[in-house]
């Protein structure tokens, strides 16, 4: 019995629910629209919407589309009985480029019931001007619409001045694909349009086109949105120019290196140091001179300085081969050989960290591992670089002092960009105000980069620094053409010696064609796979050496580094001009 009870209650439930879910239906009984053209080149537009509703609804709503014209102004709504309602009662937001008005009221059932609603608002660079003639060309009858419009009545008041026979009038109908000629208006006066249509289509405009002679209408210099979009461009192309000039003369002031007036001509050694106390003075290492020569730090830099360890005796580069056919590859072993307290911090601080876990590592051993102790390197390297009379402020933090300013504003730009967008977009604000948020927010990110470029080049190279450069650009040129110079001089010592700098300067492969014609002697500190598991078939020289060797320099680089887009009024179509959108009710 309770069982029959519960299924009657469910079943009585049912209906009711079948029946508070009625489904909607509504379509636009009549639409009434009246536009006052003003000789101020403005116009009003009154749009008396009545609705034939069936169901349970709670707003209307109008899509105002803001293409081909400038703004819309002083939007207005008003009741079923005609009242103005206060601004509390209705939304106006900006959709994409549409102007969207809502009216919520009480939601209720009607019962094929009528009801109505009426907006105004004022129109802002919605006319057309030509040589000869100006025109009003309207959507009156917006398309974006799910249902028909019975009726349509649209009225268009012209300002004074105008003679009947002076008007030129055109409608069309339909879908922009596929739209028609309308001849269903009437020239009532001198001052007054009429246009009539039944049965409009959903996804259908009603565009109509009403033309007088110039003279009438006085066209502004410019509109809101103009005199907004000429101050953003103004403000957009202002804020570059300032941060060029403001960075130039920093760099004109502080950044410039010091002046030497030489011809760059081949250096058979490396860069000495700018300043020695006593005896012959030491060369510059490796990554200092790639410091001289690009004022950077990169893992090349590294990579050399552990080859010039190697060739100075303190570790072993062994390969091997692992695997076997299609899953063969190469390995490479570091193994130290001695005591490095006697070399510098950064030598040190790189050897420490190739051997942190024990005398004997490989690249796999590294890999993920290594590149977390770069940044602490780089560090050493520049202190190492500042201690050497080159340039006239560690480099680093000469950097870092100019270019916060312009990191903060790289923030900033990214700020306005993105949050600015969000922001706009959340409120419904004008797409204007879109468009200038976007421009000046890319304006200051192109500003931001022009001063971190600047800030780039504000290490500034001493008298001693500029002279080395000099002589360090000298032999690099020596290293890329070495069989231009002292052919012969070189002996198979100078290779080892030689070949970290030929990496910094990315000339390796030039250096090793050098020594194409020497036979291969063992190294003391590279052993390749054959030489060392005594298989015999080591290089035949060290050309064929240098070859193979940059198969070690590409997998070191993978270990050390972290892991990893003007026509005439009478022509056209539906959907043209201003005006359209959508609308609806729910």
């Amino acid at each position: 019995m309770v069982k029959k009870i519960l299924l009657l209650f469910l079943v009585f439930a049912g209906c009711f629910a079948f029946g508070s879910a009625k489904a909607q239906t509504y379509y636009y009984d009549n639409i009434e629209v009246d536009i006052f053209v003003k000789e101020n080149s403005t116009f009003d537009v009154i749009e008396r919407q009545t609705y034939y509703l069936d169901g349970s609804f709670g707003y209307f709503f109008r899509d105002v589309k803001l293409k081909d014209l400038d703004h819309i102004s002083n939007v207005l709504v008003y009741d079923s009985d005609g009242n103005l309602l206060d601004k509390n009662n209705y939304d106006l937001s900006y959709k994409g480029n549409n102007l969207h008005i809502q009216w919520n009221f009480e939601r209720r059932i009607f019962n094929k019931e009528l009801k109505f609603w009426a907006i105004k608002y004022t129109v802002h660079g919605g006319l057309r001007f030509f040589k000869d003639h100006d025109e009003l060309y309207w959507n009156a009858i917006f398309e974006n619409r799910e249902v028909n419009v019975e009726n349509a009545k649209i009225t268009v008041h012209l300002p004074e001045g105008i003679k009947k026979q002076e008007v030129e009038v055109w409608s069309y109908i339909g879908k922009p694909e596929n739209s028609r000629t309308s001849y269903n208006y009437n020239v009532i006066d001198d001052k007054t349009v009429e246009f009539l249509e039944q049965n409009i289509e959903p996804g259908e405009f009603l565009t109509i086109s009403v033309s007088w002679p110039k003279g009438i209408v006085k066209k502004p210099f410019l509109y809101r949105n103009q005199i907004i979009a000429l101050i953003t461009l103004l403000i957009a192309l202002t804020i570059p120019i300032i941060v060029f000039v403001r960075a130039f003369k920093q760099w004109s002031k502080k950044g410039k290196d010091a002046k030497i007036n030489k011809t760059i001509i081949a250096q058979y050694e490396p860069p000495a140091y700018a300043k020695a106390t006593a005896g012959k003075p030491d060369n510059l290492v490796p990554a200092v001179v790639g410091v001289l020569v690009k004022q950077k730090i990169e893992i090349k830099e590294i990579i050399a300085t552990v080859i010039n360890l190697a060739v100075r005796g303190y570790l072993r580069i062994k390969e091997e081969e692992k695997g076997f056919l299609v899953f063969k590859h190469k390995e490479y072993t570091f193994e130290k050989l001695k005591d490095f307290n006697d070399l510098k911090p950064f030598e040190r601080k790189i050897l420490d960290a190739l051997f942190k876990k024990g005398n004997t590592v490989s690249t796999s051993d590294l890999k993920n591992k290594f590149y977390k102790e770069i940044k602490d390197i780089k560090k050493e390297i520049y202190k190492q670089v500042a201690t050497i009379d080159l340039f006239e402020e560690n480099v680093e933090k000469t950097r870092n002092k100019y270019s916060i300013f312009y990191i903060i504003t790289l923030v900033l730009g990214f700020v306005i960009l993105f949050a600015g967008i969000m922001i706009i977009n959340i409120l419904g604000l004008a797409p204007i105000l879109l468009t200038s948020a976007v421009i000046i927010g890319v304006s200051i990110l192109i500003s931001a980069i022009i001063g971190l470029l600047f800030s780039w080049q504000m290490p500034a190279l001493t008298q001693a620094g500029a002279e080395a450069k000099w002589h360090a650009l000298g032999f690099k040129e020596y290293l890329h053409t070495a069989e231009r110079f002292r052919v012969g001089a070189e002996t198979l010592k100078t290779f080892s010696l030689f070949l970290p700098y030929a990496m910094v300067f990315g000339v390796e492969k030039q250096w090793a064609k050098r020594f194409a014609d020497f036979e291969y002697q063992p190294q003391t500190w590279y052993f390749p796979a054959a030489v060392y598991s005594g298989r015999g078939g080591a290089p035949a020289n060290f050309s064929e050496f240098a070859s193979g060797f940059s198969s070690f320099s590409s997998a070191v680089l993978s270990s050390f580094s972290p892991p990893g887009g003007s026509g005439a009024g009478g022509a056209g179509g539906a959907g043209g001009g201003g005006g359209g959108g959508g609308g609806g009710a729910g």
